[in-house]
């Protein structure tokens, strides 16, 4: 669990910045080998047109309608939950986080090496799309697609590669042009009983609550 936490913490970070594929319409292009590298799914650059902040939201993407200061994704992903809540998810002996850069921002992972239960945040900050990346690069590659209802008061979306995918993304649009994305799964122990993308949403609204509180709110 801890290599597929990571690997789907990289798919999703290139399902994001990655532009439409070749494939067939409809079907996910391959993302990712037997050795755990991930790769762009086939050979299209992001797309650029609709990049500029008077574009946004495009794809369907909501609107933010009070958005947060980009300060807040421009600290340490390490910090965005405290020591209490990341023992709440993962036990008290729960590991401190580890940095990480995605494709889609910095991140930070933490993992249970006993349970396999861990989780990643990252802050998507570099395509300056927020959500409408997300709409226009990440919906059409995935099997799993929820709008959810607002995450503190913030649109939220939760998607899996496949249907029995055991890791699950939660992304939150804080702003038009930048979200946080927290990716993770449950563990071995509650593999099949609990749907992961209810657990990365909880975490989600810590992770959002903490951030409001950073900004002020």
């Amino acid at each position: 669990m801890t290599r597929k936490v990571a690997a789907l913490t990289a798919v999703a970070a290139v399902l994001l910045v990655a532009g439409c594929s070749e494939s067939s319409p409809g079907r996910a292009a391959p993302i990712s080998q037997p050795s755990g590298a991930v790769h762009p799914p086939g050979s299209a650059e992001p797309s650029s047109p609709q990049s500029s902040a008077s574009a946004l939201p495009y794809s369907g993407a909501p609107a933010v309608n009070d958005p947060l200061p980009e300060s807040v994704v421009s600290g340490d992903p390490c910090e965005a939950l405290t020591r209490q809540q990341i023992e709440q998810a993962l036990g008290e002996n729960a590991p401190e986080g580890t940095p990480k850069e995605t494709e889609a921002g910095p991140g930070c992972n933490w993992q249970d090496s006993q349970s396999g239960a861990g989780f990643t945040v990252f802050f998507s900050n570099v395509t300056g799309q927020g959500l409408s990346a997300y709409y226009a690069n990440t919906q059409p590659q995935v099997k799993v697609w929820r709008e959810l209802p607002p995450i503190e008061g913030f649109p939220a979306v939760a998607y899996k590669t496949a249907d029995d995918d055991l890791i699950c993304s939660v992304a939150v649009g804080l702003a038009d042009e930048f979200a946080v994305d927290v990716v993770g799964g449950l563990g071995r122990a509650a593999d099949n009983q609990v749907d992961p993308c209810d657990a990365m949403q909880a975490l989600a609204a810590l992770v959002v609550q903490n951030l409001r509180q950073k900004a002020g709110r």
